[in-house]
């Protein structure tokens, strides 16, 4: 079960491809005048930016109140969202926040060209976590008969609940839990810390 309502999910998550594979679980029709959230083909890199990505984590100082005034709490930053304020996790200065257009879309992008394109990307926890999933145009069927999806997903945090992770998976993500189904399977994959040293933590390179 999802900890996402449908409504969450219908207005921060797109979802690619659906002459493929059909509408994601949680689709509901959009009201007269609104902007769906499903695409037939694959989902513009400008919608992806427009729709989803067009604020920023900010750092800013911590500060408490109390009879010995308004301090500042040493050693320790909160990372807010730029366009309303609200505050997305608390850390030790050493964290580094990765900006989801950088790093879920600038960094992919390298290899968004004729053959892969984005097949579904989301907001999740309150714009806490984020992912963008690329994927080939077209399905492959093994030789047994198997039609399946290839699929790199790339997922990061700004509360300290993903390291940034790019995952080569084969589970369709639509919201937090094929999201976590997919982190669980057994592939290649890339993890980068929060760290001003960008520390790599295990996996091998990807390629879908």
């Amino acid at each position: 079960m999802s900890k996402e309502t449908s409504e969450w999910l219908n207005n921060n998550v797109l979802i690619g491809f659906t002459d493929k594979r059909g509408h994601a679980w949680h689709y509901r029709a959009s009201a007269q005048g609104s902007e769906p959230n499903h695409y037939a083909g694959a989902i513009p890199v400008a919608d992806v930016q427009r729709r989803l990505f067009h604020w920023t984590a900010e750092p800013e100082p911590v500060l408490v109140a109390g009879k010995f005034g308004l301090r500042r709490v040493p050693n320790k930053q909160a990372i807010t969202a730029s366009d309303t304020g609200d505050v997305l996790g608390i850390f030790a200065d050493g964290y580094t926040v990765h900006q989801y257009q950088e790093w879920l879309l600038d960094k992919v992008g390298t290899i968004l060209d004729d053959g892969l394109s984005i097949g579904s990307a989301g907001l999740l926890r309150d714009r806490r976590q984020a992912w963008v999933s690329v994927e080939v145009p077209e399905n492959i069927t093994t030789p047994e008969g198997v039609e399946f999806r290839p699929n790199l997903v790339a997922c990061t945090s700004h509360d300290g609940s993903l390291a940034t992770t790019y995952k080569r998976t084969v589970t369709n993500v639509v919201c937090d839990n094929t999201m976590s189904a997919g982190l669980r399977e057994y592939g290649q994959q890339f993890k980068v810390k929060h760290s001003k040293r960008l520390i790599p933590i295990g996996g091998v390179g990807v390629g879908v």
